[in-house]
């Protein structure tokens, strides 16, 4: 589908500008095309068997240029449906009545599209079929009949020229545009897309359409509700990961809660956290408590190999203070966050479920207890929300050693995100990356001055990052990722 303008209206669900353009919303497109171009606008017949076929394929491939939602709205005054009572003031003698007078603010929001200056953007839907495909054969005359017969996709000024066609694994491959794929996960971004049933709720929702006005009245048409929901994932995203997250409170009810330095207890924080994960995971179902929850094997050694990263990470959280004109300030930790790589969410419900309650010890007292967090918590979202721009409340430790050298550091600390489980895609895409001693926000500390866990020296500094796409927290990288250093909250 090639836009002949470069910009998109579509919306999805919260009204939120969709892109790229659901698949689900080019089927829609398909079918109003198949009507008008058999001249079957009542009751569709030809195209039935094909569009049939094509709900029941998988979730499509998307090839999309890029689309960036306006940053402001613009605002349309839609006349109301009052002509019949305009009418009738006019023939009752009332010249004056109008109908610019009955009108309704619409909020409009595009979404702007980027792509080659010598070409119109445009989205492609790859479905793979098979060699032997027999019945996709006897479809694919009427499929290419009717996505050439597209007009409009999205709002009646998103005209687009419309085509299908076969094309081979190379040919895909070098399509242009951002490959969005179907992806689990939370940080998906959530299309529509059609599945068997859905062309025959069209037709019912059409025909309710054409008979919403009766003798007994008004019938509003009912929404389509047979499709599916997929999730779609750029291949320049990375997977959020998965996690749950406390406050730490006081063991004595009349106590405050207590509050913990962050340069001098980060690690201790951390650690008493996986103590405690260590306690509750003792009859743990899965078979690899040792490397996952404490990050060693059974025999005490590192878990290498590519399997090492499917951890635990332990990640207290500063507080994140609003000082009236003054900013943000990094505080003391109050609040603490457990995150396992994507795809682990059974692990993490398992602590969800046992953590709570659970005391915080050292040296025999105990310093805290851990209770759950709601998702909204203001300070949390800092860490776990979608943002480009991220910078440290606690420093990065360097993989390596960076010899003084600016290029070699950057070498390093790009190393750092794709140990951390970024895909090189992302980790190259990145727009500007930072690092220096001193904080990029306020309260945070030198990055010398921050305590380090056991067996653990390398350089650190403070990182701030702005990534080509949002990004879904949370997120710490380097060395000490795993036990609290390298954690960053979102600008």
């Amino acid at each position: 589908m090639r836009f002949l303008q470069p910009c998109a209206h579509g919306r999805g669900d919260g009204e939120e500008p969709e892109w790229p353009p659901s698949p689900l919303r080019v089927f829609q497109a398909l079918v109003a095309a198949a009507a008008a171009r058999w001249n079957e606008r009542t009751r569709l017949e030809y195209a039935v068997p094909a569009l049939e076929w094509l709900a029941k394929q998988p979730a499509p491939t998307v090839i999309a240029s890029q689309g960036v939602p306006s940053g402001v709205k613009y605002r349309l005054y839609v006349p109301d449906n009052v002509a019949d009572k305009v009418a009738k003031a006019w023939s009752g003698g009332n010249t004056s009545a109008s109908i610019a007078d009955s009108r309704t603010e619409k909020d409009v929001r595009p979404t702007h599209l980027i792509g080659k200056s010598d070409e119109l953007p445009a989205v492609n839907y790859l479905y793979p079929i098979g060699d032997t495909d027999s019945e996709f054969a006897t479809h694919k005359e009427t499929l290419v009949t009717a996505a050439r017969s597209v007009t409009h996709l999205g709002w009646g000024v998103d005209m687009v020229a419309g085509d299908a066609r076969v094309l081979s694994e190379e040919e895909a491959a070098n399509l242009t545009g951002e490959r969005w794929r179907p992806a689990a996960g939370a940080s998906t971004t959530q299309l529509r897309a059609p599945r068997a049933g859905t062309l025959n709720a069209l037709a019912q929702k059409h025909e309710a359409f054409l008979n919403r006005l009766s003798a007994d009245g008004f019938k509003p048409v009912p929404p389509l509700t047979v499709f599916d929901t997929v999730g779609y994932r750029r291949d320049t995203e990375p997977a959020a990961r998965e996690w749950v997250a406390f406050r730490i409170t006081s063991v004595d009810p009349d106590a405050p809660n207590p509050s913990f330095d962050t340069p001098a207890k980060c690690r201790d924080v951390a650690a008493w956290v996986r103590h405690a994960t260590g306690e509750v995971c003792r009859n743990w179902p899965f078979p690899d408590f040792a490397s996952f929850v404490h990050g060693h094997t059974e025999s005490g050694s590192q878990t290498k190999g590519e399997r090492a990263d499917e951890r635990f990470m332990y990640l207290p959280l500063p507080s994140i203070e609003r000082r009236g004109d003054r900013g943000e300030h990094v505080g003391a930790i109050r609040r603490v966050l457990v995150a396992a790589p994507p795809g682990f969410g059974e692990r993490i419900e398992w602590i969800r479920r046992r953590l709570p309650g659970q005391e915080l010890v050292w040296d025999n007292r105990a310093q805290g207890l851990l209770n759950a967090l709601p998702d909204s918590d203001w300070v949390l979202r800092r860490y776990t929300e979608n943002a480009q721009t991220w910078s440290t409340v606690t420093p990065v430790i360097w993989p390596g050693h960076d010899d003084h050298n600016p290029e070699k550091a950057a070498r390093l600390l790009r190393k750092a995100f794709v140990d951390a489980g970024f895909a090189r895609a992302v980790v190259d895409a990145i727009t500007e990356l930072d690092w220096r001693p001193v904080g990029f926000r306020a309260g945070a500390e030198l990055a010398s001055r921050y305590a380090l866990p056991d067996r653990l020296n390398g350089r650190r500094y403070h990182v701030r990052v702005r990534f080509a796409h949002p990004v879904r927290g949370p997120l710490a990288v380097g060395a000490g990722r795993y036990r609290g250093l390298g954690v960053f909250a979102a600008e």
